[in-house]
């Protein structure tokens, strides 16, 4: 008797369980899409774009400017005394060494704002995935590279509902 009492309670402790999972509702949300295609992250694009193109305008001038300082020496090797013509060439030097500290700044510029709109944008979704999975009542929202998703339904994928929601936000603070 004792045993049918035991089996019934793990039956039922068992069922419990199984009914709770079925009832679980899980979303899974592609951050990085989200990222790439909300509002705030094609603004993001397009303010690096505008940063990079600065520079690189102000790469081409300094590198044009190495080149006239190149065919000058070249050009007035002949004319030029040694010592004019190494001062010359310690200046272009110097310019040249100038022109590369440039450009790593400048790289090293761009990644550091560009991780910062990621940082700042990624944030920002993350608070609208926690806000819609507390609204909707999800039990679970997992990030569908992160947590090592291999196959969801699209029933789950939650990610063009947060986009929608994060430009919506987004552009009420931009008012």
């Amino acid at each position: 008797m004792k045993r049918k009492i035991t089996l019934f309670v793990v039956a039922m402790f068992l069922f419990g369980a199984f009914s709770a999972f079925a009832e679980l509702k899980i979303g899974v949300v592609n951050m990085q899409r989200a990222l790439d295609e909300c509002d705030a992250g094609k603004a993001a694009v397009e303010e690096m774009k505008k940063i990079y193109n600065e520079k690189q305008q102000e790469i081409n001038e300094k590198q044009n400017e190495l080149k006239k300082m190149q065919e000058e020496i070249n050009n007035q090797s002949s004319l030029l005394s040694d010592e004019a013509k190494q001062a010359k060439l310690d200046e272009y030097q110097k310019k040249l060494k100038e022109l590369k500290r440039f450009v790593a700044d400048s790289n090293e510029e761009l990644k550091k704002k560009e991780k910062e709109y990621i940082a700042r944008i990624a944030n920002d979704l993350r608070k609208v995935v926690e806000a819609l999975g507390k609204e909707l009542k999800y039990d679970v929202i997992l990030e569908i590279r992160e947590a090592g998703v291999m196959y969801n339904s699209n029933k789950v994928d939650i990610t063009n509902l947060v986009i929608e929601r994060y430009n919506k936000e987004w552009h009420a603070r931009q008012k």
